[in-house]
C-alpha cells in the first residue's frame, strides 16, 4: 500500500473516530484514565447512570481537565414529571454537556420542557426503546406494538413533535427512522458490536456493525465493551475507525 493510500485511509478513519461515544462505566478514576487514552481516538465521551451516581457532576470538570476536545454526552435517561425534567435539563446544560438523554416514555409535555430548559447549546435526545429489549418484552405490554421497531418509530415521532434534536435507538431501527425522518434527527446508535466481536454475557439484543450502521444513517455510534474489554484500548480504538471507513 503506498503512502499516499495509507494517508488518505489515515484521514478517513480519523474522521469516522468523531463518530464514536464511548461510555465511562466504572470507578471515576478509572473513567479519567480511559478518558485520557481516548481523547484523541473518539468524538465523545459518555456519562452514564453508573458514573454518573459514583462520582457527582464534578466528574464533567474532572474529563474536560484531561479531555477537553471530545463532546461530553450525559445519559440520563431523563424520565419524570415535566417539572423535575425541566430543572434536570437546566442543570446538565449548566454543566456543559453536549447531549443529554430522556426517554420518550416520559411523554411530549415533559421532553418539550428538557428541550426549552436545556437551551441551544445542549441537545435533547430522545431514548426508544432499549437494546436490551427484545420482542418478548413487547407481547404483553404493547399489544398493538409488539415489534420493538413499530415502537421505535411511535415514540419517534411523539418525540420529534416535542422538539426533541435526536434519537437514541439500537441498530435494527435506525435505518427505519431515518428513512421516515429524514436527515434531520441527530441519530445514536448504542449495541454496535464490531464484526467478529465476542462479548461474555451481553446483555444487549439488538445489535449490529459499526459500518452498517453508519450506511443505515446513524451520526454517533455508542461503543463500550467491545473496546474496554480489548487487551489494548487504544488499539481497539484504531481498529474500529478503520471498520468504519
Amino acid at each position: 500500500m503506498s503512502a499516499q493510500v495509507l494517508k488518505v485511509r489515515e484521514k478517513k478513519a480519523q474522521k469516522a473516530s468523531s463518530k464514536i461515544a464511548f461510555p465511562l462505566d466504572g470507578s471515576p478514576d478509572q473513567a479519567l484514565d480511559w478518558a485520557r487514552q481516548l481523547r484523541d481516538l473518539v468524538g465523545c465521551l459518555k456519562i452514564g447512570l453508573e458514573l454518573y451516581v459514583k462520582a457527582g457532576p464534578s466528574v464533567i470538570e474532572s474529563l474536560r481537565a484531561v479531555a477537553p476536545e471530545p463532546k461530553l454526552f450525559l445519559d440520563l435517561k431523563l424520565h419524570d414529571i415535566p417539572a423535575t425534567v425541566a430543572k434536570a435539563a437546566e442543570a446538565a446544560a449548566a454543566l456543559g454537556a453536549d447531549f443529554l438523554t430522556a426517554h420518550a416514555l416520559a411523554g411530549p409535555e415533559a421532553l418539550t420542557a428538557a428541550v426549552q430548559a436545556a437551551g441551544p447549546k445542549t441537545k435533547i435526545l430522545a431514548v426508544t426503546v432499549l437494546t436490551s429489549q427484545n420482542p418478548l418484552d413487547f407481547e404483553e405490554l404493547a399489544p398493538d406494538y409488539q415489534l420493538p421497531g413499530r415502537w421505535a418509530l411511535l415514540l419517534a415521532e411523539r418525540a420529534l413533535k416535542a422538539g426533541c434534536q435526536g434519537l437514541v435507538a439500537s441498530p435494527r431501527e435506525v435505518k427505519a427512522l431515518r428513512e421516515n425522518f429524514g436527515s434531520a434527527p441527530f441519530l445514536v446508535v448504542p449495541g454496535i458490536r464490531p464484526v467478529g466481536a465476542s462479548i461474555p454475557d451481553d446483555d444487549q439484543k439488538r445489535v449490529g456493525t459499526p459500518k452498517q450502521a453508519l450506511e443505515d444513517g446513524a451520526d454517533l455510534l455508542v461503543v463500550g465493551r467491545p473496546l474496554r474489554l480489548a487487551p489494548d484500548i487504544q488499539v481497539a480504538a484504531r481498529a474500529l475507525a478503520l471498520e468504519m471507513i
